[in-house]
C-alpha cells in the first residue's frame, strides 16, 4: 500500500472514484508541491480531472482533511 492510500484510507467522499481521486491527486501534488495544478498532474486529462474533483459540490475540504485528523 502507497503511502497516499494508507494516509487516506479512511476517507469517505460519498463515491469510491472520488476516493480513489483524492489518493491520486494527493501523490501527484506531492510529488511536485510548487507545482500549478497543470504542472503536477502532467497531462490534459489528470488536469480536468483535478478541477472537475475540486468542481465537486459533494466534496467538502474539511471530508478530505478528516483522515488526517483521525
Amino acid at each position: 500500500m502507497g503511502w497516499a492510500k494508507e494516509e487516506l484510507s479512511r476517507i469517505d467522499l460519498g463515491d469510491q472514484r472520488l476516493n480513489a481521486r483524492s489518493i491520486k491527486l494527493l501523490q501527484q501534488f506531492a510529488a511536485k508541491p510548487t507545482a500549478s495544478i497543470p504542472g503536477a498532474c502532467g497531462g490534459w486529462a489528470e488536469t480536468i480531472a483535478a478541477y472537475r474533483f475540486f468542481a465537486q459540490e459533494e466534496v467538502d475540504w474539511r471530508d478530505i482533511l478528516q483522515p488526517h485528523i483521525d
